[in-house]
């Protein structure tokens, strides 16, 4: 009984190509090595398919080619992104494919019955089809398989090939008899080896650095910031080992700089790809029948030898075999044997049988022992004898052989017969160019961001970043109070948790430190926040701030500045939550707590001499944070310090506070002795805003109101006390 052996490779391979849906898809074929025999017996012959193209895979269920390619492109920077020191730019691609050599199913099967109608009735000895059983189909037996795909990346001056540590099975063949490296670029997956061959040991030991590298590297760039790819770097995984399933399908992932990644953005979008994809085939196939037919009769060897004798007695090993040789060249003996040149590896077949032809010989010499010799006579002396040949001592002795007389046991043929099978392995390769997706893009245009998208890396790993800066000038006391009466700053930076929980970080600010914080947080998407405060959104914080500030100087510290502070602790951002804002940079300020800064204070007179006083009321218009009216404050100019500038400042606490006040001036006259003094009082002046303000002295005749001053009244209008510095301006 006969069952299918394997594939036969006789020196053809049957090609049927079937077109589908526009695409063409071209089947190879091998029939079994025992067709005929099945076919006697009334079975079914059988065939051994295989794909001769490679293509890009598609989704059994949905359709859509295994096929996406990414482009990368981003400028980060710690201000902006979470992690990042300093400024990092990038741009590059990512490239997924899927490739199969497996034919739809229809396709298969119209392959299928060109071959039945090709072949039916045929009288070849594998290929034809001469049995009612109908024939019977399977994928081709695959021993080794190992995938390629071309490389991008150019070898220019400075660059630095990959390594080659391969063995010598993984060569591809593009044809019987010719090998060339399977691989032609890029580097292997980690923990494997780089298909192409062994490296020449003439390059000399590489640097260790190289040997996870991918296939170009500069040299000169191996040490230069990971942060970004060089334009023409590729690191392609999944070449090498594939499935022994011709018609499986296989993974590659590659990551390339923005050269690889443009030309390929722009080359699959067209009808054919700058890609290829190479599957190098071991296939287990058997030869065809070897056969190996010997024939001698022995009445003409025995007649050859006896010719030859030429009055010899004795006859040795190297003298026989000599003898058959000629027997063979004369046709004494025949020697036939079948074997196809063409086949691969047909001159070691034939090394194979010619050492058993020399097997052959031994067995005839046997026989011969048997037939047409007969032993030498023991008184022969051994110095005559052959001491060297396998013959030696074949008939118990160590002499020669004699030709036999009696010829009546001569009358018979030698026959020996021989049929040889071999498997061996056929290298094969099928390679393609991949399609492109022009037609598809062409029938859905919506369809592209499927297979080609853009990643902004700008947008990846954010994070909110304020810069907070206080804002405020700090009070020297030693130049009596110039400056604001600020203890410190402080200032909170809140951002919902998961869980929507505002999370608050704080830093405080005080004068001969740090002026500036630089806080940051992961940005958070709004769908990642469950129950997010009212109104943020993943670019927004809270902020509180406050002004903390110093106890104010008393009125009669400095005469010629009142610094008033009604609240010790301001808030610039009342609530509970504070100001949610996006604004990056962020000022503590502190004369945004409602602050009146009225100077320098100056008169529009000249006193003429010790005896003229003027003095100024302020009164600040609203009311304190706790509904208290405020009180006046006044200055006293005389005649040395006329031209000695005053200041009034109020930190009122109140955000929404409005500069508002008003001002009324007294004029003092000392009399003397004898004489009375005298004083006039002028109306109230409004005024609006900060800033300095020239006092308009009223005359007399201005007044609101006038009398005379007695000597003890006047007494109580006293210049500043000696040695009083004014403050700067």
């Amino acid at each position: 009984m006969s069952d299918p052996k394997g594939p036969v490779y006789e020196g053809n391979i049957e090609e049927f190509v079937v077109t589908e849906g526009g695409y063409t898809y071209r089947i190879m074929y091998l029939p079994d090595k025992n067709n005929s025999e099945m076919q006697r017996e009334g079975k079914s012959p059988y065939y051994y398919w295989m794909p001769k193209d490679v293509r890009i895979a598609r989704n059994a269920s949905t359709g859509d080619y295994k096929f996406y390619l990414l482009h990368f492109v981003g400028v980060q920077s710690e201000g902006t992104h979470v992690g990042v020191e300093g400024t990092r730019e990038v741009a590059g691609g990512v490239l997924s494919l899927t490739t199969t050599a497996e034919p739809p199913g229809g396709v298969l099967e119209k392959s299928h019955e060109q071959l039945r109608q090709k072949f039916r009735g045929s009288d070849n000895r594998y290929w034809g089809w001469r049995s009612p059983a109908a024939p019977k189909f399977g994928v081709m037996p695959v021993a080794d398989s190992r995938m390629s795909i071309s490389n991008l990346s150019p070898m220019s001056d400075g660059t630095v090939p990959m390594p080659d540590t391969t063995a010598s099975s993984s060569t591809a063949t593009t044809g019987p008899g010719t090998t060339t490296p399977a691989i032609t670029g890029g580097a292997s997956a980690p923990g494997t080896s780089a298909p192409g061959g062994a490296v020449p040991k003439s390059r000399g030991v590489l640097d260790p650095r190289m040997m996870d590298m991918p296939r170009t590297v500069n040299e000169r760039d191996m040490d230069r910031d990971a942060s970004s790819l060089d334009a023409w770097y590729v690191k392609m995984e999944g070449q090498g080992p594939g499935s022994i399933d011709p018609a499986g399908d296989h993974a590659f992932t590659a990551l390339m700089g923005s050269y690889p990644t443009a030309i390929l953005w722009q080359g699959f979008r067209g009808a054919y790809s700058p890609v290829s994809v190479t599957q190098s085939l071991k296939l287990k196939v058997w030869s065809e029948s070897i056969h190996l037919k010997i024939r001698g009769n022995w009445d003409r060897v025995f007649q050859h030898f006896s010719a030859n004798a030429s009055g010899r007695y004795w006859w040795f090993s190297a003298d026989i075999k000599a003898e058959f040789n000629k027997l063979v060249i004369n046709g004494g003996i025949t020697v036939d044997l079948t074997i196809d040149g063409t086949t691969p590896n047909a001159d070691e077949m034939r090394e194979k049988i010619n050492k058993r032809i020399d097997m052959i010989f031994k067995k005839f010499t046997e026989e011969a022992e048997k037939r047409i010799f007969e032993p030498a006579p023991p008184e022969v002396e051994p110095a005559k004898a052959s001491t060297g040949g396998w013959l030696s001592g074949l008939f118990g002795g160590g002499g020669g052989v004699a030709l036999k007389y009696r010829r009546d046991e001569t009358h018979l043929n030698l026959k020996y017969d021989e049929t040889v099978n071999e498997r061996f392995i056929l290298n094969h390769t099928i390679s393609s160019t991949l399609e492109g997706f022009y037609n598809e893009l062409k029938g859905d245009p919506q369809s592209e961001q499927k297979y080609f998208t853009t990643l902004y890396l700008d947008d990846w790993d954010r994070k909110v970043s304020r810069i907070i800066k206080p804002v405020v000038n700090w009070p020297d006391l030693a130049k009596q109070w110039v400056g604001e009466p600020v203890a410190f700053l402080s200032c909170q930076i809140g951002y919902p948790n998961a869980n929507g929980q505002l999370q608050w970080a704080g830093q405080v600010f005080q004068a001969n430190e740090e002026q500036t914080w630089r806080p940051g947080i992961a940005m958070k998407a709004f769908s990642d926040v469950v129950n997010p405060p009212a109104g943020w959104e993943p670019a927004k914080t809270f902020v509180k701030r406050k002004v903390h500030f110093l106890e104010p100087p008393g009125e009669s510290d400095n005469p010629y500045m009142r610094v008033f502070v009604e609240k010790d602790e301001v808030e610039l951002d009342p609530g509970e939550y504070g100001t949610l804002t996006d604004n990056i940079t962020l000022e503590i300020r502190a004369d945004s707590v409602g602050k009146l800064e009225v100077g320098p204070i100056i008169t529009n007179v000249e006193l003429e001499n010790s005896k003229q006083f003027i003095e100024v009321s302020f009164r600040a218009l609203g009311k304190t944070h706790d509904g208290q009216d405020r009180n006046p404050t006044r200055f006293t100019f005389s005649y040395e310090d006329q031209n000695t500038p005053r200041y009034w400042e109020i930190f009122t606490g109140q955000p929404d506070f409005r500069t508002q006040y008003q001002y009324q001036v007294r004029v003092v006259v000392k009399g003397s002795i004898f004489t009375k003094g005298m004083e006039w009082t002028g109306p109230w002046v409004d005024v609006n805003g900060n800033g300095p303000i020239m006092v308009s002295v009223p005359t007399p005749d201005e007044a609101v109101s006038t009398r005379s001053l007695t000597a003890r009244e006047i007494t109580s209008i006293e210049p500043p006390a000696a040695g009083t510095t004014p403050p700067a301006a």
